[in-house]
């Protein structure tokens, strides 16, 4: 009948719901649940039926003191009786679990009897005699950690009486005694002398030892699932004596260095559930007098546990969030001295230090910690005076490693997310969640930590939490002014010379997103000290991706504080000598105060403000004079007033309006307006200095640093293209004109002059050496001696003039300016590829590129920073090819928009890359107009490049290395799309 009732579970279509087939599983496991405690009863008794005496010879590969710890040192019949016994354990417990979990109208007393029974049983065997009695008492509480596990999902008051009712040495609830003192005691006394007794080889001792700890973890829980399950909250705290905890405690903190990879998660748990028992203890007085953890149990717990840390080869995720939350430990992060004591690191600082430093080679270990120290710090925010390194340290940290098996392991492991769910929760998931598995998780961590904290020091004016938001108000200004300290001072950070991408860059954008980020801690009493700061770095050189985020932390200063207007920043607004860089972001400040002010203040900022800007829109300097253009249009567009009549305005205002219809109606300033105005008009400096704000959602585009494109950048990037387009328009024009100048006429006397001896000489320029201006110019000796002797034979040629010159340097004079002519000629007649390598960094690779490309007259090499081309290095191998090839600067954050832009024009982009897709360069025929995407040097292209392409070629290969070097796979398909353009 069960058979059938199994078989309807999966053929009947209407039991679908999962609670459905799990209560008809539970029928079905509830029907024999009767017989498998008989049947349990029965395989147990070997355990307790004494030692065996026939059939003792142990298999051979188990012989001697070897063999791993899975192999048991008994005789194949006995080992079969045991590991039944075990086996029929485990099931046993799993099904009364499963049956209490989805029936509540069953009652399982007779599997919860005989389980507590063969537990008491199991731990008050007497200690073993031989190896063999070792092996069969070692299975014994194997089977008894299953069993354990399951009683305590299951505890209930109905099982305390069970419990109590079953075992008469078990002190009952009124005799006011700890409940499970007696069973703990008796399980750690017998184990230890099994484990000592020096019957087991070493490799089952280990095993033991696992089956302990597990065994302990389960009834260290009994309190939790008790409370869980209806057992009253002072029954709960009454299971443990304080003397039974301790022990427990320092038994653990001494096994601690030496546990075994497969002890660590039930010892680490069984400290945090001690951790839970002495806070529960220490908060009721009525039950114990415990003082709760001592700072001298704290440093051997730290010390030891560092020790059990750093001896694990392998960071997987479940231990170190294990370790985390036991040491870390709610109960006694908020003492503090713990963290600290007259200046002194206490034990919890020292292990905080210790796991971050060790973290800044482990990405995994920092995120975690990261994850659980800022939810320990919101919780705690008296502590994070002590720990201002420490935020440095998490503000600063990058590491270009990714954990590709963390996500992996959360998903495949349940201990793993078990883990995870115990340390701290995320402070803002939809946000922080998402760069779980980068190096900005710390960082945008940590500027949520803060905005929090400015939320509750801001929001909560009750009086119990005054003292609390002082402490957050002053650990915030600390922690501000030490990142400003830091960027001012640092002798990296405040470097005015670094290259983009570099370490030094990616520092100084960590450190201004952070100070954005604490922007709302700034008061009066600092307020002077951050402004001094600020103006030191804005007059400093950097690059447009860290001069936004300055520019963004002084519009929201100067709206906090409006008096400041006044004071500093017109001054500095009239300084016209200032760098055009610190003017254009001075410039983008004041006109974002002006435009995002209160009302009250709005119109006097207009009148401090503007006159000292506008004549900027005249610098020479046209990034400077462009960028002031856009952001004046801007503020008169929205603050003046256009109905009144020309005839009753102030000649003052009809200037004004002339100028905003000027820069209105004007096509060059549209353009460059049309843009970037989006931009402007999304600017909010109130949310941009919220991690929402900093950190937006770009970790798929693998954004740098999550940093947007700035308005800097945009006006720069309109302008290269604006004068690219031109000096192509230019260029164009130049040609005609010199094809012009240099054409010859078509009688085939005019193109030949001969020398002395009747050979053609000088002539020949038009066919050889005009075909070819880098080779060499000879000239014979009668040509040398006597240049009269040079006979014409058309006077209309062009080189009639060469008659007349009457020494060699003006002959050569000549030779060189109709090479020069010619160059320039050729330079119009390139090949129509397009080598895009902005995704590659490494100089030897560029320069090789650039002289690739020049050697196959590429129509372009595309870059992604010119500076590289004054590089000593790049100079050495390119051996100035890049003075002959057009060489493009195209930023990888532009290269979407720079490859949609040849499509537009007609070009095939295609992408030199080993895909699923991939055709192999020998059987694809290019387009004449190409533009070809080289990837990085191990990345390859990104994968939202890779769907912009219209093909995708590879270079077979034979070998078994996986891929050529950039600049050579470069080279040979630039060369295979010549010589199919060769042969048109």
């Amino acid at each position: 009948m069960d058979r059938e009732l199994v078989r309807s579970l999966v053929d009947n279509p209407s039991f679908t719901e999962e609670s459905i087939i799990f209560d008809k599983f539970a029928v079905v496991l509830f029907s024999f649940l009767e017989e498998l405690v008989s049947f349990a009863k029965l395989s147990c008794s070997v355990f307790w039926s004494g030692v065996i005496t026939e059939d003792m010879m142990l298999p051979s590969s188990i012989r001697g003191k070897l063999g791993g710890p899975s192999q048991r040192r008994l005789s194949s019949s006995l080992c079969t009786s045991v590991v039944e016994a075990i086996t029929c354990i485990k099931t046993l417990a799993y099904v009364m679990r499963w049956c209490e979990q989805f029936r509540t109208d069953v009652l399982t007393n007779s599997a919860q009897t005989f389980l507590w029974k063969f537990c008491w049983k199991t731990i008050t065997t007497p200690a073993p005699k031989s190896e063999v009695e070792a092996e069969i008492c070692l299975a014994s509480y194997e089977a008894c950690a299953y069993a354990l596990k399951d009683l305590g999902f299951v505890f209930s008051p109905l099982s305390l009486d069970l419990v109590t009712s079953t075992n008469k040495s078990f002190p009952s609830e009124t005799d006011g005694k700890s409940m499970l003192d007696v069973f703990v005691s008796a399980f750690i006394y017998n184990i230890d002398n099994v484990i000592d007794g020096g019957q087991l080889a070493r490799t089952r001792r280990a095993v033991l030892m696992n089956s302990k700890w597990s065994c302990l973890e389960s009834l260290l829980s009994l309190p939790n699932y008790a409370l869980r399950n209806g057992v009253h909250r002072n029954t709960c705290k009454s299971f443990f004596s304080d003397t039974t905890v301790t022990r427990i405690f320092g038994d653990l903190v001494g096994s601690l260095e030496n546990a075994g990879e497969v002890s660590i998660l039930p010892m680490l748990r069984s400290v945090r559930l001690i951790m839970e028992l002495f806070h529960s203890k220490e908060m009721d007085l009525s039950i114990s007098s415990s003082s709760g953890v001592t700072i001298e149990m704290m440093w051997l717990l730290v010390r030891s546990s560092w020790i059990l840390h750093i001896n694990c080869n392998k960071r997987r995720v479940a231990p170190i969030a294990a370790l985390l939350s036991s040491l870390l430990h709610y109960s006694v992060f908020g003492q503090g001295h713990m963290h600290e004591s007259n200046k002194v690191p206490g034990p919890l600082k020292w292990f905080v230090e210790k796991i971050l430093e060790e973290g800044t080679k482990s990405p995994r270990t920092i995120r975690l910690a990261a994850l659980h120290l800022c939810g320990l710090w919101l919780a705690y925010p008296n502590t994070l005076k002590y720990y201002i390194k420490e935020l440095k340290l998490l503000t600063f940290y990058g590491s270009v490693a990714f954990d590709e098996d963390f996500e992996a392991e959360l998903a495949e492991n349940c201990d793993a997310r078990t883990e995870i769910s115990v340390l701290s929760r995320s402070l803002d998931p939809e946000l922080v969640d998402v760069f779980i598995n980068t190096e900005l998780y710390a960082r945008v961590s940590v500027a949520v930590l803060f905005s929090k904290l400015a939320d509750m020091a801001g929001l909560d004016e009750s009086t119990n939490r005054k003292e609390e938001n002082i402490s957050i108000i002053a650990s915030g200004k600390m922690f501000l002014l030490e990142l400003l300290d830091c960027v001012v001072n640092d002798k990296d950070l405040s470097k005015e010379l670094y290259k983009k991408y570099s370490a030094i860059h990616r520092r100084k954008a960590r450190a201004w997103q952070m100070i954005c980020s604490l922007s709302r801690f700034v008061d009066l009493s600092i307020v002077e000290q951050v402004t001094s700061c600020l103006h030191t770095s804005i007059y400093r050189n950097n690059l447009p991706s860290v001069r936004q985020y300055l520019e963004t932390f002084a519009i929201y200063i100067y709206l906090k504080f409006p008096s400041l207007v006044d004071q500093q920043l017109v001054p500095v607004l009239r300084n016209y000598e200032m760098r055009p860089q610190a003017l254009s972001s001075y410039v983008f400040i004041a006109a974002n105060v002006i435009l995002h002010a209160k009302n009250e203040t709005q119109f006097g900022h207009l009148d401090e403000l503007l006159p000292p800007i506008v004549p900027l829109m005249t610098s020479h300097h046209h990034t400077l004079r462009g960028f002031t253009q856009i952001l004046v249009y801007q503020v008169l567009q929205k603050l003046l007033d256009s109905n009144s009549s020309a005839a009753s305005m102030s000649l003052e205002r009809r200037c004004f309006m002339d100028l905003r219809y000027y820069l209105a109606h004007n096509s060059d300033c549209a353009r460059l307006r049309s843009s970037m105005e989006s931009y402007l008009d999304a600017f909010d400096p109130v949310k941009s200095v919220s991690p929402a704000g900093i950190f937006t959602n770009r970790v798929e585009e693998d954004e740098f640093e999550c940093v947007p494109t700035t308005l800097m950048d945009r006006v720069i990037n309109f302008l290269n293209d604006t004068r690219e387009d031109l000096r192509s328009s230019m260029a164009k024009d130049a040609a005609a004109i010199k094809n012009e100048s240099i054409r010859i006429d078509g009688s085939p006397k005019s193109s030949k002059i001969l020398n002395s001896n009747g050979e053609q000489s000088v002539g020949q320029l038009d066919k050889e050496l005009l075909y070819d201006f880098q080779r060499k110019i000879t000239f014979s000796k009668n040509e040398r001696q006597d240049s009269a002797s040079t006979v014409l034979l058309d006077k209309r040629t062009p080189y009639e003039s060469l008659l007349d010159m009457s020494n060699e340097d003006q002959l050569i004079d000549k030779l060189l300016h109709s090479g020069g002519m010619i160059a320039d000629k050729l330079k119009g007649t390139r090949q129509q590829i397009i080598l895009v390598a902005s995704l590659i960094d490494r100089i030897p690779n560029l320069a090789g590129l650039a002289r690739t490309c020049e050697v196959f007259r590429s129509a372009g090499l595309a870059i992604a920073n010119k500076n590289i081309l004054t590089d000593k290095q790049f100079q050495l191998i390119s051996v100035t090819a890049e003075k002959w090839v057009p060489v493009l600067e195209v930023p990888v954050e532009s290269m979407k928009v720079f490859l949609e832009k040849k499509k537009h024009e007609g070009f095939a982009i295609l992408g030199l890359e080993q895909t699923a897709n991939s055709i192999p360069l020998d059987r694809y025929n290019f387009p004449t107009k190409t533009v070809l995407v080289v990837g990085r040097e191990k990345e390859g292209i990104p994968v939202e490049i890779i769907h912009m392409l219209d093909a995708c070629i590879e270079i077979p290969q034979l070998g078994v290395v996986r891929s050529l070097n950039v600049h050579v796979s470069g080279a040979i398909a630039l060369w295979e799309y010549t010589r199919q353009q060769r042969m048109l």
